[in-house]
């Protein structure tokens, strides 16, 4: 069966690099796990089909599909709908006033490869003359002396445009061109020459395509930081009623990414935004009046350019200093702060650790081990010789360590824990570099210090409001490490868990609170810039409910390993400290989302605090956070042909510089459904709903949580089909590449931890919630359409092929590997070589096994295995498992095939035919 008829990302080819190069994408687009996104094509496939090719054009995101080899050269597969090609130096264009929207020869005004009128297949013949498409809004023409795309345009713009669709078989003759991809459940073959990825809508030949909204030398945003649940976005509420996509971003300001920000900064003249809106200066606004006015692309006012920000404008518009200004260039740009983004100077990178050392933190080997990577983190955490650090611990009492160089370590022991108070001054919050010394003793003996307690209570609250009291003149990232539910001093919790309401109505009033005490902490705590990452290790109830308030307002994290013991968990639990603290990360941060007329945004969803009704406070933000937030159409609709979004990180960098990191996002709007459909993202759409249903869980219910999600993918769907009318003669759904996915992404979030009614702990339950909420896009996305390999044949060159997600795949010869973003679950087959089982596992007991350590000499087909699953293991992966196919435990693999029908939930077959039935 093709690939893209196929309902999950099975590869068709081995990538073409080599093993040792493979790491795992930070984005669904980066490899052949693509189908969700709008199609592309080459140049070459369209002119195969009678189409002109595009011109080839240079720039920093020409295409971006090809991220983990470093270009971006557009080819073929997923991605998000590609914008206007770039150039690093911008073109003429005929525009007398702005630049001129123009599509590359061989596309169309949206960006894609041109096709028949609205992006369907054309069924009327041929004709020698071509009417004038009307364009944009409502399909009203624009306005005088405007462009498609809502920008002034020049003389014989629409003319050109105009001509170039003839050429381009819009809208009327010629042979029908087929569509690419399409995704088609069942998995039967495809049917009409088309590949069923599209059909023709009633009124398909009055549809003319969206205007375009991005200028062709701009480069725009890189998906990973900030992604819409659509490309082009509907221009009424009406339209979006019934187009039934939910509205949103998904923003991750500091991803990673293969280029620099541009680093902008302008100087005495301040920074440039606008005065009704406060939106900042970007590659969108419209130059008037010889560029001595701009108006903003968010609000529509006109405002006055700076005398020290005028530039002409030249014949074509532009203003002739655009290529010096990476500002109107490139979408996403940081922008060096003025003193009046400051409250205060520049706060250095603050590190404070807080210990649990009573008898089961020693006992399971979790403090030493925490120790141990923290001592390995010292000579990478950001911030050079500003860097302070300092350290509490506390079993039934809290311990103060006073750090001073030239001297060992001197511990104060505090047992008073209602009145706690900071027994000197000095000392207990230190510069990195100078006490360097003490530092690296301290954890090396705080182990052995107390190893031989016998104290099982846990004093956190008294311990964290000493933290407190450490870090408010200052702020800085806090680390907390538990063991034991606290049990003594304020914040005392008590053991809640209740098996018997599980899977009953009242079991999401487990996941609330039990206690305002951590929530008013963290409230105080974010108020000081103080960011908590918990760490929790217990063998028992630990109610990750309550204490993950901690993170939760405070812009940080929580991290469960259930039963932690360090011979099973200690590598993992290494990994993960060291990369919290290593990697990138802003500090005393505020973020504002800024949507232009017509749209507002509706709610938020992420680990922050809501410090006014759009103002999120995040005391550290690092690379791995990610926050959604969900849009609506305002009464009366976009009345411009774009919509813009913009986002703003104000942030301190860890070099002690403040800063803005601005995106901003333009799309187009229309009131035709079909554009919307052939434009949505649906890992982004997955994402914003997965994190609305863990929302709705502690404010609803389970039930209503698990209705929210199916009721909006089926919704959409069917919206799709009806629209579309994608049936086949066996009645079987054809869906585009983009959405092919879709229905697969809507079971995996019903059959997954956070959300299936079947018995899950409340703790486990709630530390799946703590760990996705804050979130990026691929997180969620493995986390619901988990990756199964084979590893039993490995050739060490390229990655194995990928399975579908059913039992269908599954060969008794075969060793399999389920990757679900938090754990590897191994299946040996019963029929796999027994030599290469005995190589690779070895029998802890007559029905268990484990992997092997990996040492210098171990054998070939050992490493090969470990080079699988290092290439694709995150420093969020905790716990290697291997299962007997056969065995009692073989049912939890079996259980996470969401492709597959389970206890409650349809299988994928099922569900499409559900689908089907109106």
């Amino acid at each position: 069966t093709p690939r893209h008829h196929r309902p999950v990302r099975a590869e068709q080819a081995a990538p073409s690099h080599s093993f040792t190069e493979h790491r795992r994408p930070l984005h669904p687009m980066q490899n052949n796990r693509n189908q969700g996104y709008p199609p592309a094509s080459t140049n070459g496939q369209w002119q195969q089909q009678g189409y002109p090719a595009a011109q080839p054009q240079g720039g920093q995101y020409a295409g971006y599909d090809n991220y983990n080899q470093g270009q971006y050269a557009q080819q073929q597969g997923g991605g998000y709908p590609p914008a206007q090609q770039h150039s690093q130096y911008p073109p003429s264009a005929q525009s007398a006033q702005y630049p001129q929207t123009q599509p590359a020869q061989g596309y169309s005004n949206q960006g894609y490869p041109a096709q028949a009128s609205g992006g369907y297949p054309s069924q009327a013949p041929a004709q020698t003359a071509q009417p004038q498409p009307s364009y944009g809004y409502d399909s009203k023409a624009p306005p005088s002396g405007y462009a498609q795309g809502g920008y002034p345009s020049g003389q014989g713009g629409m003319q050109q445009m105009t001509s170039q669709m003839g050429q381009m078989n819009m809208g009327g003759g010629g042979a029908a061109a087929p569509a690419q991809g399409g995704g088609r459940y069942p998995g039967a073959a495809p049917t009409g020459a088309g590949g069923g990825g599209a059909y023709p809508t009633p009124n398909a030949q009055t549809q003319p395509p969206p205007p375009t909204a991005v200028p062709e030398y701009v480069h725009v945003c890189d998906p990973k930081q900030i992604a819409l649940t659509a490309g082009v976005l509907p221009s009424q509420s009406s339209t979006a009623q019934r187009a039934h996509v939910p509205l949103g971003i998904v923003i991750q300001p500091l991803a990673e990414t293969e280029s620099e920000c541009p680093v902008v900064n302008f100087g005495a003249v301040g920074v440039v935004r606008c005065k009704h809106c406060r939106a900042y200066m970007n590659p969108y606004v419209t130059w008037m009046d010889g560029g001595a006015h701009w108006r903003c692309n968010l609000c529509g006012l006109m405002n006055e350019t700076p005398s020290g920000y005028y530039a002409a404008l030249d014949e074509t518009g532009r203003r002739t200093d655009l290529a010096k200004r990476a500002e109107l260039i490139h979408s996403t740009v940081e922008i060096v702060a003025t003193p009046h983004y400051m409250i205060r100077a520049p706060m250095p990178c603050v590190y404070f650790f807080v210990f649990d050392v009573s008898r089961p933190s020693i006992a399971s080997g979790a403090l030493a081990r925490a120790c141990s990577a923290a001592a390995a983190s010292l000579d990478h955490l950001p911030g050079g010789k500003r860097t302070m650090i300092g350290f509490l611990s506390y079993d039934s009492r809290v311990h103060f360590y006073a750090l001073k160089a030239g001297s060992p370590p001197k511990m104060t022991v505090q047992s008073d824990l209602e009145d706690i108070f900071l027994p000197e001054p000095h000392g207990l919050l230190v510069n990195l570099a100078e006490a360097r010394e003490c530092v690296d003793s301290l954890l090396e003996l705080l182990p052995s210090m107390h190893q031989h307690t016998t104290d099982v209570e846990a004093a956190l609250g008294p311990a964290l409001e000493a933290a407190h009291e450490i870090m408010k003149p200052i702020g800085g990232k806090l680390s907390v490490f538990s063991s034991t539910l606290p049990s003594i001093g304020c914040g005392r919790l008590m053991n809640r868990d209740d098996p018997a309401k599980l899977g009953k109505p009242g079991e999401h009033k487990l996941l609330l609170s039990a206690a305002e005490y951590y929530k008013e902490l963290a409230f105080r705590m974010s108020h000081v810039q103080i960011s908590v990452d918990v760490y929790l290790f217990s063998r028992y109830y630990t109610d990750v409910a309550t204490l993950n308030d901690l993170a939760k307002f405070t812009g940080g994290q929580t991290h469960r390993f259930p039963a932690y013991y360090d011979t099973k968990d200690g590598e993992d639990l290494y990994r993960l400290v060291t990369h919290s603290l290593t990697r990138e990360q802003g500090w005393e941060s505020v973020i504002r989302v800024r949507v232009g007329k017509g749209y507002k945004v509706t709610d938020f969803f992420g680990n922050f605090r809501l410090r006014s009704t759009d103002l999120l406070t995040v005391p550290c933000i690092d690379s791995n956070k990610a926050f959604a937030l969900q849009m609506a159409v305002v009464e009366k609709g976009v009345e411009s042909q774009c919509l813009s979004v913009q986002s703003a990180l104000l942030y301190t960098t860890s070099f002690g510089e403040r800063r803005i990191r601005v995106h901003t996002v333009c799309v187009p709007v229309t009131s035709f459904t079909s554009h919307i459909y052939t434009s949505i993202n649906s890992p982004v759409v997955t994402a914003l709903l997965f994190k609305q249903a863990i929302a709705r869980v502690t404010s609803a219910s389970f039930d209503k949580a698990r209705e929210h999600v199916r009721k909006s993918v089926t919704s959409l769907l069917r919206s799709y089909s009806y629209t579309s009318g994608a049936y086949s003669t066996s009645q079987a759904l054809e869906l585009p590449d983009n959405l092919a996915a879709l229905p697969l992404q809507c079971l995996g979030m019903l059959k997954h931890e956070a959300l299936r009614d079947r018995n899950v702990l409340s703790d486990k339950r709630a530390a799946v919630h703590a760990y996705l909420y804050p979130m990026g896009l691929n997180e969620v996305e493995i986390a619901v359409r988990p990756r199964l390999l084979p590893i039993e044949s490995l050739d060490g060159k390229s990655m194995p092929q990928e399975l579908e997600l059913t039992a269908a795949s599954i060969d008794p010869s075969q060793c399999l590997v389920l990757d679900d973003g938090k754990s590897f679950m191994i299946l040996v087959g019963n029929r796999v070589d027994p030599k290469w089982v005995n190589t690779v596992f070895e029998a802890m007991d007559a029905k268990s096994m484990r992997l092997r350590d990996l040492e210098e000499n171990s054998p070939t087909e050992l490493q090969l295995v470990y080079q699988v699953l290092d290439s694709i293991r995150t420093p969020f992966h905790k716990g290697t498992y291997v299962i007997a196919d056969g065995t009692q435990d073989a049912a939890h693999f079996y259980g996470a095939l969401v492709q597959d029908r389970t206890m409650g939930e349809q299988s994928l077959d099922e569900y499409m035919q559900f689908i089907l039935r109106r």
